[in-house]
């Protein structure tokens, strides 16, 4: 009869012990971040490192000296593209990135400067480049914007 009443007693008690045992205790422990949003915020901070970078190669093309020629308005380029490069494949892994706008706006400077003819003076190629890299460093504040950086 005694033995009755204890296995009575651990039927009953058992789903409470479960419970108890899976809430984990106290509620008052901060979660731990999950690998996710360590990856996320991982790939912001990597975004905006690539934004910086580009940001750089693209003021490259604004200071062109009045001894700068068509070659280095092309070099110039060809360092903005790696750059965005960077940018395009980061920006792939961050959800707010939204990296169209400054997908546009890098196209047509690379089809303005790619279009410039071979004997363009400094003043025409910068006529055909100054509004176009406005645009780009105006798209990249409003993806720097979205995203938070720095």
């Amino acid at each position: 009869m005694i033995s009755n009443r204890v296995s009575n007693f651990f039927l009953a008690a058992l789903p409470l012990l479960l419970l108890v045992s899976c809430t984990g205790g106290s509620s008052t422990q901060s979660p731990q971040p999950t690998q996710s949003t360590v990856s996320t915020q991982d790939n912001k901070a990597q975004l905006c490192t690539d934004l910086a970078r580009f940001d750089t190669a693209v003021a490259a093309l604004k200071s062109m000296s009045p001894s700068s020629t068509v070659g280095d308005f092309r070099k110039a380029r060809d360092q903005v593209k790696t750059a965005y490069s960077a940018v395009k494949a980061t920006a792939a892994t961050v959800q707010d990135s939204k990296i169209a706008d400054l997908d546009k706006a890098y196209a047509n400077l690379d089809t303005a400067i790619t279009g410039m003819p071979d004997n363009a003076t400094l003043s025409q190629a910068n006529a055909m480049v100054t509004p176009k890299v406005a645009a780009v460093q105006a798209a990249e504040a409003q993806m720097k914007s979205r995203v938070s950086c720095p």
